[in-house]
């Protein structure tokens, strides 16, 4: 798999791209929304949301809202496991173990925020609503993006991982719409 290994020119011209505007400011924004795509905001989040809905008595959302956290970190994991593409070298400014390819990161902020989206959609049509969902996609986009900021990925791994979590989000929200119609 030495494919991997390498870098693409689209990796190289979203990372100089990114480089131009990079500052001490932006780092520090960068890292900040780096942290809502890492694994302790999606413990707390996941606990947070299903206790939510649970009082909400909507078990089943819950349910598949932390279900499909951890069976997207898994195949992510595996997909690690099986690529294992090294992260870009040089200076990393956030803490990242592991393989690289796919991110992480993009994954699970895809599926988690995504299904939290898919949620807000269908309950509720009034403008604030739309609003939030429109925010989380954004802050979906720019977990993905501080990761190659921060140089703990390249710009394919956060491609790639945002493509397995639209896949494993319309997994879920599939798996969901028919236990829900069955219940």
């Amino acid at each position: 798999m030495e494919i991997w290994q390498q870098q693409f020119y689209f990796d190289i011209m979203v990372k100089k791209a990114l480089d131009s505007i990079a500052s001490p400011a932006l780092d520090l924004v960068m890292i900040h929304i780096t942290n809502l795509g890492s694994p302790m905001a999606f413990y707390i989040l996941a606990a947070a949301g299903f206790l939510f809905l649970a009082y909400r008595k909507k078990l089943i959302q819950g349910f598949f809202l932390v279900f499909s956290l951890f069976v997207s970190w898994g195949s992510m994991n595996l997909l690690k496991s099986f690529f294992m593409r090294d992260r870009p070298v040089g200076e990393h400014l956030t803490f990242a173990a592991g393989y690289s390819f796919p991110s992480g990161h993009a994954t699970l902020a895809m599926v988690f925020y995504g299904f939290i989206i898919y949620l807000l959609l269908t309950a509720n049509k009034k403008g604030w609503t739309r609003i939030i969902a429109w925010l989380l996609a954004f802050l979906i986009f720019m977990i993905g993006l501080s990761r190659v900021y921060l140089n703990v990925h390249y710009a394919t791994d956060v491609l790639a991982g945002f493509i397995l979590g639209s896949i494993l989000l319309a997994f879920f929200v599939w798996a969901f719409k028919s236990v829900e119609m069955r219940s």
